[in-house]
């Protein structure tokens, strides 16, 4: 005889939400994290949705726990569940005060220069929307629910969520003047023998290289970074020369223009998970935010 199923509708949505966060975190321990409880509530919750849906979800690998062709199936009518319940949350807060908390990942300059100074306008307008910044060099997956919104430099590829282009961005050689030493540079010809600094590449990066070749080809790197700041403070010591956004404000370090006819032009984009981009508090941030750096990016 086949074993009987524990009934659909005995699991909550505290069930289903433990079935979705071991699927973006691939592991239970994560996935506990993520929700506040312990890693036995989500292993129990787990096995009653796998006995209540009559098959198993989950293959265990090396990397953790990854979705069998039957768990694919199951997660992906529970985030339709998901993004409805999602739209029923938006259309109860119309008219009133947002309140809630947003997550914003983005590169550490971006971060730091720029996003962290646009929250004192949203805070004006939704002091009830509690705002988190992740400053990284690695990818974040907003498919995992690891950020609300992403910001960076390059489009991700994912088809589920929503991507502005929010500006073209000039970037600008700079050096110190004990790094010059009162050298007259008229263009890109006289910098071939000279050292530059520049990104690690990385997925959340452009190839530095790439942006450099803009403007001097075969260009010598002599110390990457991940930290624009870090960038920004060899410059000054004198190591090399650095290409740094306007919204870097080298000057303040004494760091000087050099070739200013000559930049990279480099996008910007704010990305958003698709079915979190009508939740009243996202859009507001999203909106406030895209405004924001659209406006100061290139000053």
């Amino acid at each position: 005889m086949g074993t009987k199923h524990q009934p659909l509708t005995q699991l909550g949505w505290d069930h289903l939400r433990v079935l979705l966060e071991v699927a973006r975190t691939g592991t239970l321990l994560t996935a506990a994290r993520r929700l506040g409880v312990d890693q036995s509530t989500v292993s129990r919750r787990l096995a009653q949705v796998e006995f209540s849906t009559g098959g198993t979800l989950f293959k265990r690998t090396r990397q953790g726990l990854s979705l069998t062709p039957r768990g694919c199936e199951v997660v992906s009518r529970v985030e339709r569940m998901e993004a409805a319940l999602i739209e029923i949350q938006g259309l109860t807060a119309q008219g009133q005060e947002l309140i809630g908390c947003v997550t914003i990942a983005s590169m550490e300059g971006v971060g730091s220069l720029l996003i962290a100074r646009s929250v004192k306008a949203l805070a004006e307008i939704h002091p009830q929307i509690e705002v988190h910044l992740i400053t990284t060099s690695n990818y974040v997956d907003l498919n995992r629910r690891e950020a609300d919104i992403f910001v960076s430099f390059f489009e991700p590829p994912a088809a589920s969520l929503v991507t502005h282009k929010i500006a073209d961005i000039h970037f600008h050689l700079y050096a110190s003047d004990d790094y010059l030493q009162g050298r007259r540079i008229e263009g890109p010809d006289d910098l071939v023998d000279d050292m530059f600094i520049g990104y690690i590449d990385d997925p959340t990066y452009l190839p530095s290289a790439r942006w450099l070749e803009d403007i001097v080809p075969n260009a010598r790197i002599g110390f990457r970074a991940t930290s624009m700041f870090s960038q920004m403070y060899a410059a000054e010591e004198g190591l090399g020369i650095a290409m740094l956004p306007p919204y870097s404000r080298a000057e303040a370090l004494g760091l000087k223009k050099i070739v200013p006819d000559k930049f990279a032009v480099v996008s910007l984009f704010i990305s958003v998970q698709q079915d979190l981009q009508f939740l009243p508090h996202i859009r507001a941030v999203h909106d406030s935010l895209l405004a924001y750096l659209g406006e100061t990016v290139t000053l």
